[in-house]
């Protein structure tokens, strides 16, 4: 008898069928019903916040107003969050005092089309929304680990900053949400090569779920601090991207909430590691591309035993990602050598990306189902298959048919709780 899963991919799924007497357990999160009003939710956190006052006594008349959102590689619905949440500002200040600044990160900026599908017609027609440029930005201090704070002249120089985000687990801030709005959101380059630097990423608690003691996470909150983040709305979602709860005001403290929230959804305990590991980056928008892919892989790994398999599932319609990001592992032969090539020459390219996918290749083989070519895949020393019952047959002959599988349906949006 085989069990059968439904598998996030893309804007559809996949099904798989694991052998039952194979199929160890399967980690999901708790599901939670989405919001009736999800509007009303928001309003409400504006008006009852989290170690802040409401949202209309903290802004003034004469204030600048700078909205921070996330872009198209999360799942965070800024369309949904910023009605009520202009709606609010707007009983303080003009519409014309009111900026939305796209926390781009380090990736490319948003066209008009895919500012429309991100926040919706209404908001582009109306307000004004830039894309952060990361070459463009300025320095307002250093971290006690030595980051340079150098933020988006926008937000720096905005009397009052808001922004938006949701919390999931992330494989190596601890979450998701809070001050990534603003490190890495809106940070520049050089901040980006300290805060996720070599020693950074190494460090053995910045991993998923871990805030307390995690330097990276700890680095984002003193730039968030720095760059004056006044107020945060962050919300969680279920598996239909339902908001499910709304947490709004310090971004710390906030934040903090959220997280707590999140931990008992996410959170699914693993009483041993398995052979094989089946997972997803839990689809749209997550899976965009490999770069975003190497997220859902890093969970199943940590419940994967050294020498086991990894099978994901991800769409990858927008290519392998950032150019870097393929030129570090090509230029090496073997994982060992990536993270020997990333400690040696960096600032390299998006080296994060690369040290921990090479992390992963030390312990697991990586099978991918993806759109990709299979050569852009090989040049990643990833396995590429093309259906994902044969994947789970091909693993089967080589760990053994007694081999213990698990499955993750959902990737990125489950918190493994390792037992031993």
């Amino acid at each position: 008898m085989d069990a059968e899963f439904s598998l996030p991919y893309g804007d559809s799924h996949l099904n798989v069928r694991v052998p039952e007497k194979n199929l160890a357990f399967v980690l999901e999160p708790r599901h939670v019903p989405g919001l009736r009003d999800e509007a009303a939710a928001v309003t409400a956190a504006l008006r009852n916040p989290i170690g802040q006052s409401p949202l209309v006594e903290a802004v003034r008349a004469t204030d600048q107003v700078v909205v921070i959102v996330t872009d198209n590689t999360r799942a965070c619905p800024d369309d949904r969050l910023l009605p009520p949440i202009l709606a609010e500002l707007e009983r303080v200040v003009r519409q014309d005092q009111i900026t939305i600044v796209v926390a781009l990160g380090l990736h490319p900026p948003l066209d008009q089309e895919e500012l429309r599908r991100l926040l919706g017609t209404d908001i582009i027609e109306r307000y004004r929304v830039v894309n952060h440029d990361p070459s463009s930005v300025v320095n307002i201090g250093t971290t006690s680990r030595g980051t340079p704070v150098d933020i988006n002249p926008i937000v720096v120089n905005a009397d009052f900053r808001l922004s938006t985000g949701f919390i999931e687990p992330h494989f190596f801030a601890g979450f998701s949400g809070g001050r990534k709005s603003i490190a890495p959101g809106v940070f520049g380059r050089s901040s980006a090569y300290i805060n996720h630097g070599y020693r950074m990423i190494a460090d053995p608690r910045a991993r998923a779920g871990v805030l307390a003691g995690n330097p990276i996470h700890e680095d984002m909150v003193e730039q968030a601090r720095l760059a004056k983040l006044d107020f945060v709305l962050n919300v969680l979602l279920n598996q239909h991207k339902q908001i499910t709860a709304v947490f709004a005001g310090d971004l710390v403290a906030a934040h903090e909430a959220g997280c707590e929230a999140a931990r008992k959804i996410a959170g699914a305990r693993v009483p041993h590691r398995v052979d094989i590991t089946i997972t997803t980056n839990s689809g749209s928008p997550l899976d965009l591309d490999l770069y975003q892919t190497v997220k859902g892989m890093d969970g199943a790994s940590l419940i994967t035993r050294d020498g086991g398999i990894v099978i994901i599932a991800s769409s990858c319609a927008a290519g392998v990602g950032p150019q870097s990001f393929v030129d570090v592992h090509r230029a090496c032969r073997s994982p060992i050598d990536v993270m020997q090539k990333v400690r040696r020459e960096e600032p390299l390219g998006v080296q994060w990306q690369n040290q921990v996918l090479a992390r992963i290749q030390m312990r697991n083989q990586v099978m991918l189902r993806s759109e990709l070519p299979d050569e852009a895949v090989r040049g990643m020393w990833i396995e590429p298959v093309h259906d994902m019952n044969a994947a789970v047959a091909s693993a089967l002959a080589c760990m053994g048919r007694e081999a213990q599988i698990a499955v993750i349906p959902e990737g990125p949006l489950v918190l493994p709780l390792l037992d031993q």
